[in-house]
């Protein structure tokens, strides 16, 4: 199932447009520490507790969303270095993808991923394992990379 993947260029300028970037007024060190390590956490919860899971369970589902909520607030903590803040998810990754080119992040991974955990949530979509194990090896490298990110941020 092919899933229609917005322009980003468009959707960077109607998040602008509509006001769904909001500009904080301070770098919020403490929050970026403080979403990162609840990113790591989660990610580590869930690294353990999936190692039992059958290929067949639908518990992939729930290790799926896991993981794009680690990514997600790795995404949020990145954010925040601009003073970047958003409740819109698509607005987030635009941002960071228009933004920053040097994390060399996937536009079409984050909206595959995001419009896949929107199905779990609103539609009662299932996760199967083949799907989960597709996407694992970009999340991790997506997370990866952002939290490498974070770590040079807080040091300089």
């Amino acid at each position: 199932m092919k899933m229609d993947i917005d322009n980003i260029a468009e959707t960077y300028k109607l998040c602008e447009a509509t006001g769904k970037l909001r500009i904080m007024n301070v770098v919020d060190i403490e929050l970026i520490k403080s979403k990162k390590m609840v990113s790591e956490m989660g990610l580590a919860f869930i690294k353990e507790t999936s190692k039992g899971i059958s290929k067949e369970s639908p518990d992939w589902t729930f290790v799926f969303r896991d993981y794009y909520e680690a990514l997600r607030g790795m995404i949020e903590a990145y954010l925040l270095f601009d003073r970047i803040s958003s409740d819109n998810h698509q607005c987030m990754n635009a941002y960071i993808c228009m933004k920053h080119p040097g994390l060399a992040l996937d536009w079409e991974f984050l909206e595959t991923v995001r419009l896949k955990r929107n199905a779990i949530n609103y539609r009662g979509q299932l996760i199967t394992y083949e799907v989960w194990d597709s996407l694992k090896l970009k999340f991790e490298l997506h997370i990866k990379a952002i939290s490498k990110a974070i770590d040079e941020k807080l040091r300089n």
